[in-house]
């Protein structure tokens, strides 16, 4: 009975690596692309986890770090509804969150320094430390109480978290190149999750997508 036991836990461990590992994906198939301060030398993992269980909103991950510590980290989510249901409310960016969203900073103490604003703007961030540490946690959500059809880029929400190297300041110049690092997949095209820049896309981003022809 007991080696049935074993046998049976040894197929559902194996079962549930198979399926994290079939979640991963190439860039040129990735949803969300990452192009992160102080990381562009490091190849992201990127993920597609598919659609919740009411079939409202499919999920992407982006993550990358530097040596798995706390500083030179960056990891990001895309989250898309469906066509016709919009986002009616905004993430709430605190502690809580954090320990939750991110397996990494599960067991680590994470302290707010500055929350974020009220829901209703489209870029919220709130800033933390952990372990001495200083990140910021962040949404570009379009936040709405119209009935209408969405377009897709309102559809679209991206939330993350970004730690800098250590000894580097998290200040405005350095969050807006976190931001404008950011791109997703709209009409099979690759674009700034942020909205407003006009910059081209960078070659690194590019690359992947002459891979795939």
């Amino acid at each position: 009975m007991r080696a049935l036991v074993a046998f049976s836990i040894a197929i559902l461990v194996s079962s549930m690596a198979a399926e994290a590992q079939e979640k991963r994906v190439a860039a040129k198939d990735a949803r969300i692309l990452l192009l992160a301060p102080y990381l562009e030398g490091l190849p992201p993992t990127y993920q597609n986890l598919g659609w919740d269980a009411r079939a409202s909103v499919e999920t992407a991950y982006a993550g990358v770090a530097r040596d798995n510590s706390i500083p030179s980290r960056a990891q990001i989510y895309l989250r898309q509804t469906a066509p016709l249901v919009y986002w009616r409310l905004g993430t709430t960016l605190d502690a809580a969150w954090v320990s939750s969203s991110f397996p990494f900073f599960k067991s680590r103490t994470v302290v707010v320094t500055n929350p974020a604003p009220p829901q209703g703007p489209f870029v919220r961030i709130a800033r933390f430390e952990v372990e001495n540490a200083k990140c910021m946690a962040f949404e570009l959500r379009h936040v709405t109480n119209d009935t209408g059809a969405p377009t897709l880029e309102e559809r679209q929400s991206v939330t993350g978290i970004y730690c800098p190297p250590a000894n580097v300041v998290l200040d405005d110049a350095l969050i807006q190149r976190v931001f404008e690092g950011i791109f997703v997949r709209r009409d099979g095209r690759i674009e700034r999750a942020l909205r407003g820049v006009d910059k081209p896309i960078p070659p690194q981003i590019l690359r992947g997508e002459q891979q795939q022809g």
